[in-house]
C-alpha cells in the first residue's frame, strides 16, 4: 500500500523536482517506508511506500528492461504469480518479485486493456516515453482513491488532494454542486470533488493522456461480465462460498503478519473464520462503547473471536476518546467528510498498526447482499400501500409523525425510523433512493446554503439507476443495491476505510469486493437475498457454518459513534464552537439552530446532517488556516 502523485506536460518542459517532493510529502502516511522519484522531460513521477509484498526489491517507480516504461502504483494486484508466469512465458524477464512490476510488462503486452487481467485493488500510472502518453486507472469499484487536476501546463494526479494542491494554476475554488452533495450524503461523489478543478477517477474507469489532451473511458461494469446464473439458491450459496474462499486465499499473501477487523456481524465474522480456516494464528480487533449499548458491538465480536479461536484485541471509547482523536483526523483530511464512523475506524486502524501492518474487512457485503435497514423500506412500503389512503393520511402518518426521534429509549428509535420510513416512501424508486440516502431534504439544505432550489443527488441516483436498465438490469432490489455500489460504497464507505487506514499506515484488503464476488452477486436474483424483511439470505447460507449462534440471531447494527447523545452533551462546546461565525461559505444559522433544537429535544434524527455541517465549517477554516499560513510564508520568503 502506498501513494503515488505525479505531473505530466509538455516535452520541453521538466517539472520540478522540488516540487515532486512536496506532493510526496503530503501523503508520506501512506507510505513511511521509502520513497522514489523519476523525472524526464514531460513527465514527473512521485511515490512513498508502505512495504507488504517484495520487502527488499519492490521500490517505485519501476521500470522495464530499456526504461522506456515507468509506473508508479497504490494497491495489490493479488493474482501477480499468475501473471508473472504469462508474461515469463512470453519472454519476460522479472527482477522482483514484485507485484508491481507485473503491470510494467503486462503495459508492453496489452496497453491500456491490461486492467482486465487485474485482481486487485489499485490505483495507478504508467508512463510510456515511447507513445509520450500516462494512463492511469482505478480499481473497479473505487477502494483506492485517484485525483487529478488540469493545469496550464498539463496534468496533475495524486492518492489525494494534498498533493495535487502542491502544483501551481489549479483551481481551488468551491464546487457548490459538491457542498450540497456533502450535506446531503457526508461525502462527494466522483467525479467531483469539494473543489471545482479537481476531479476524483471514478471506479472502473482510465485515463489515457496524450498530446496534451486525456479521455477518460469506463472498462469495467458488472452486467457486462459473462457469468453463469446458479440454478437454485442452494447452488448459488456454494458457488459463493467458493468464490469467497478463493478471494481470501489470494488476500492472505503477503510478506508481513495479517488480521481481520472483527465487529461480531455476519459480514466480519465470515471473513475472520475464512482467514482462521486457512491455519495460523489470526488476530482480529474490534473497538465497543460500554457506556451506550444501543452502539457496543464488542460481546458479538467476543462470541465470534472465540468461535474462531482468533488472538482477539478489544478497546472501548467513550466521548473523551473521541474527543482526544477528533482533532487529529479532522485536521488531517484535504476533503470534509461527514460521517462520523471515520472516528472509531480510526481508532481501530491505530489499535491494529500497532500488531500488524495488513487487515482484511467485511466491508461490501451490504451493497451486495442487502444488509442495510434501509432495503426494509421497499417491503414495509408495499404493506403500507394495502392501508387504505384516508386511514394512512390522518390517522397513521401523524401518530407516527408525533413520536419523538432519537436514540434515547425504544419508543424513540422506533420513532426514528418510522420518521425516516415516512419521508422515504413517496415518488419513483430513484426518487425514494434519494431520500432514504439524505441526511436532511433538499430544500431544508438549500435554505441552509441560501441557494436555488436544487437536487444534485436526486440527478446522481437517476443516471445510475439508467445505467442498470440500459444495461438490461431486470431486477428492482439488484439496481437499488448497484446505485449503493456505485454511489454510497466508494463515496462513504470506502473513503472513510482507505482514509483511517492511510493515517496510520495499515493496509485494509475487503475480500467482498472481489470483482468476481460483485459480478456474481448481481446477477442472482433479489429474492434471494431478501424475502419480506429478511436479508442477506443467499451470503448466511453461505457462511452458515462460520456463525456462532449470537451472530445468527443478531439484528443488522451499522459502525457509529453516539455522536448525535454527545452533541447534546460532550460535544456541544466543539460543535458550537465550530460551525457559529461566518466562512466563505453562507451557511443559514437559524435552519443549523433549528436542527440542533429538533435533535436535543428528541423531535427528529439531525446528527447526521449536523456532523455534516460540523465537517464542512471546520474544513473550511483549517483550510483559511492553511492559506494565511502560505501567503505568510510566501512573503516573509
Amino acid at each position: 500500500m502506498c501513494g503515488i502523485a505525479g505531473i505530466v506536460g509538455r516535452a520541453d518542459h521538466r517539472p520540478d523536482g522540488d516540487l515532486l517532493r512536496r506532493m510526496a510529502e503530503r501523503i508520506v502516511h501512506r507510505g513511511p517506508d521509502e520513497d522514489g522519484f523519476f523525472v524526464a522531460n514531460g513527465i514527473g513521477l512521485a511515490f512513498r511506500r508502505l512495504r507488504i509484498v517484495d520487502l527488499e526489491t519492490g521500490s517505485q517507480p519501476m521500470t522495464n528492461e530499456d526504461g522506456n516504461v515507468r509506473v508508479v502504483f497504490n494497491g495489490e494486484i493479488y493474482n501477480h504469480r499468475e501473471l508473472r508466469e504469462w508474461l515469463e512465458g512470453r519472454g519476460h524477464r522479472f527482477t522482483s518479485r514484485s507485484d508491481t512490476e507485473v503491470l510494467v510488462h503486462l503495459w508492453e503486452e496489452l496497453g491500456p486493456d491490461l486492467v482486465h487481467r487485474l485482481n486487485g485493488m489499485f490505483a495507478f500510472a504508467i508512463w510510456d516515453a515511447n507513445q509520450r502518453s500516462l494512463f492511469l486507472a482505478r480499481d473497479r469499484v473505487g477502494i483506492k482513491p485517484l485525483l487529478f487536476a488540469e493545469t496550464k501546463d498539463g496534468l496533475v494526479f495524486g492518492s489525494e488532494m494534498g498533493s495535487i494542491l502542491e502544483a501551481e494554476g489549479v483551481d481551488d475554488r468551491l464546487d457548490e454542486v459538491a457542498v450540497h452533495q456533502h450535506l446531503a450524503w457526508g461525502a462527494v461523489a466522483a467525479p467531483r470533488t469539494i473543489l471545482a478543478g479537481v476531479r476524483r477517477l471514478e471506479p472502473g474507469h482510465g485515463l489515457l493522456w496524450r498530446d496534451g489532451g486525456f479521455e477518460v473511458e469506463r472498462y469495467w461494469h458488472p452486467l457486462d461480465a459473462d457469468v453463469e446464473r446458479p440454478r437454485d439458491f442452494r447452488a448459488a450459496a456454494k458457488r459463493l462460498r467458493e468464490l469467497l474462499e478463493d478471494s481470501i486465499r489470494l488476500r492472505r499473501l503477503a510478506d508481513v503478519p495479517l488480521g481481520a477487523f472483527l465487529s461480531g456481524g455476519v459480514d466480519s465474522t465470515a471473513i475472520a473464520g475464512l482467514l482462521a480456516a486457512h491455519g495460523g494464528d489470526v488476530s482480529t480487533f474490534s473497538i465497543g462503547f460500554a457506556d451506550d449499548p444501543v452502539f457496543d458491538e464488542t460481546p458479538w465480536a467476543r462470541d465470534a473471536a472465540a468461535f474462531h479461536r482468533t488472538r482477539h484485541h478489544e478497546r472501548q471509547l467513550d466521548a473523551s476518546a473521541i474527543r482526544d482523536v477528533l482533532p487529529h483526523v479532522l485536521d488531517s483530511l484535504d476533503e470534509p467528510f461527514g460521517s462520523s464512523s471515520i472516528l472509531p475506524a480510526f481508532v481501530v486502524s491505530r489499535e491494529t498498526r500497532q500488531e500488524l501492518t495488513v487487515a482484511l474487512s467485511g466491508d461490501g457485503a451490504d451493497e451486495l447482499f442487502a444488509g442495510y435497514e434501509k432495503y426494509k423500506g421497499e417491503a414495509y412500503r408495499r404493506s403500507w400501500q394495502k392501508v387504505p389512503s384516508p386511514l394512512r393520511r390522518h390517522v397513521a402518518e401523524p401518530i407516527l409523525r408525533s413520536l419523538p426521534a432519537s436514540r434515547d429509549s425504544r419508543l424513540g428509535e422506533f420513532g426514528r425510523k418510522a420518521h425516516r420510513f415516512l419521508d422515504g416512501i413517496h415518488g419513483d424508486p430513484a426518487e425514494r433512493h434519494d431520500r432514504w440516502m439524505r441526511f436532511a431534504p433538499a430544500d431544508e439544505i438549500c435554505t441552509l446554503l441560501g441557494t436555488p432550489f436544487s437536487n444534485p443527488t436526486l440527478d446522481l441516483v437517476r443516471e445510475v439507476q439508467s445505467d442498470w436498465d440500459a444495461r438490461g438490469g431486470d431486477d428492482s432490489l439488484n439496481r437499488t443495491l448497484f446505485t449503493d455500489l456505485r454511489l454510497a460504497l466508494p463515496t462513504d464507505m470506502l473513503r472513510k476505510v482507505d482514509t483511517a487506514s492511510m493515517l496510520n499506515s495499515l493496509e485494509v484488503r475487503v475480500p467482498f469486493l472481489d470483482h468476481r464476488v460483485v459480478e456474481f452477486a448481481l446477477r442472482l436474483p433479489g429474492e434471494w437475498k431478501m424475502r419480506g424483511t429478511e436479508r442477506k439470505l443467499v451470503l448466511r447460507e453461505a457462511v452458515r457454518d462460520l456463525l456462532p449462534p449470537s451472530v445468527r440471531r443478531r439484528p443488522k447494527a451499522g459502525f457509529e459513534v453516539p455522536f448525535g447523545e454527545w452533541l447534546k452533551t460532550s460535544l456541544a462546546d466543539v460543535f458550537w464552537d465550530t460551525v457559529s461565525g461566518d466562512g466563505d461559505i453562507p451557511l443559514d444559522p437559524t435552519t443549523i439552530r433549528r436542527w440542533y433544537d429538533e435533535h436535543r429535544s428528541g423531535k427528529a434524527e439531525r446528527a447526521k446532517v449536523l456532523w455534516a455541517v460540523f465537517t464542512l465549517r471546520w474544513w473550511e477554516r483549517r483550510r483559511a488556516a492553511r492559506t494565511a499560513t502560505t501567503r505568510t510564508a510566501g512573503v516573509t520568503g
